[in-house]
């Protein structure tokens, strides 16, 4: 009976959407949700499915389409997931899933388990130019996709990326990538290179490093970029303490014109400790909604311990 309770919900979930009570992310003393340079303007909890015979979990890329209203998503096991997200009031009413395919490399081929990694996720273009990037974290790597998750082409990395000794090891690389109208392709390896300035995380494109910012502590790390609404870069930020099961997250504002000695000039947007009373988890993915309106959620990694957790919030600066 259990077996067929859960047959009839999940099904339920896939044919009319995700909408479940909101989540409430923030501690309770921030009743109107302003934060530091940030207003949380709601969460929901996403609930784990099967959507098109695919398992939705591990979740680790965003990218919004406002041109046709399509939220995408990107888990790290290489799947691409299509969803349309209603929203009133600022307030998040549902997300209907639409579609659930694997990606898939050139002339039709699966990626092999270590070739599937895939973290980053941006949408390029308008129109019939539109199309995905893709960053990879073990066989790192940047690919343009078509919208329905089938590989076009490679993009050709700096050569601080390509080097894999460069990396601290195979799962802390290539987690984010953006596109920038200046700089085209953005991206940052999860943790500094080894060759990297110590304490400073390096910003590439395909000429190189545009600019470096510092380390906020050992365990921090860059898990997504976005392109704000003034061009400048917003870069979300992760720290987990394993033995407390403790995280902390970051959102930074970088601004790539305001460059001294190699370093980006940046200010910290918010800082969110679960020591604080925040609910957390492991959040990977960015993206911008409209105007100052950013959309972010968390990785569960499939376990049943952690959450896929969808935040709609707002940054309160021009």
């Amino acid at each position: 009976m259990k077996k067929i309770f859960s047959i009839i919900v999940s099904s339920f979930v896939v044919l009319f959407g995700f909408s479940v009570p909101s989540f409430r992310m923030m501690p309770i003393s921030y009743k109107d949700g302003n934060f530091m340079g940030i207003k949380i303007l709601d969460s929901m909890v996403v609930e784990n499915s099967m959507i098109d015979s695919i398992r939705l979990f591990g979740l680790s890329g965003l990218a919004y389409d406002n041109e046709d209203d399509i939220l995408y998503s990107i888990s790290d096991r290489g799947s691409l997931f299509k969803f349309k997200l209603i929203l009133k009031d600022n307030k998040i009413i549902s997300l209907k899933p639409l579609s659930a395919k694997k990606l898939m490399a050139k002339h039709n081929r699966t990626f092999l388990k270590p070739y599937r990694d895939s973290e980053g996720l941006a949408i390029v273009g308008k129109g019939e130019n539109k199309h995905l990037l893709i960053s990879y974290e073990w066989k790192h790597r940047v690919s343009q996709f078509t919208l329905n998750g089938i590989e076009i082409s490679s993009i050709l990395l700096p050569k601080p990326l390509k080097v894999y000794r460069y990396y601290k090891n195979n799962n802390s690389s290539l987690e984010s990538v953006t596109y920038h109208p200046k700089y085209g392709f953005i991206t940052s390896p999860e943790e500094p290179l080894r060759v990297q300035k110590n304490g400073y995380h390096g910003i590439y494109n395909r000429d190189g490093e545009i600019c470096k910012i510092r380390k906020l502590n050992k365990k921090n790390s860059i898990t997504s970029i976005e392109v704000m609404k003034d061009n400048n870069l917003l870069v979300l930020l992760r720290s987990f303490n394993m033995m407390k099961f403790e995280f902390d997250i970051t959102l930074k504002k970088v601004y790539l014109d305001n460059i001294s000695d190699g370093v980006c000039k940046s200010k910290d947007l918010a800082v969110m400790k679960s020591k604080d009373g925040w609910n957390l988890d492991n959040f990977e993915g960015l993206t911008k909604y409209k105007d100052n309106q950013y959309l972010m959620i968390s990785d569960d990694n499939g376990n049943f311990l952690q959450s896929t957790i969808l935040t709609l919030f707002e940054i309160k600066e021009s």
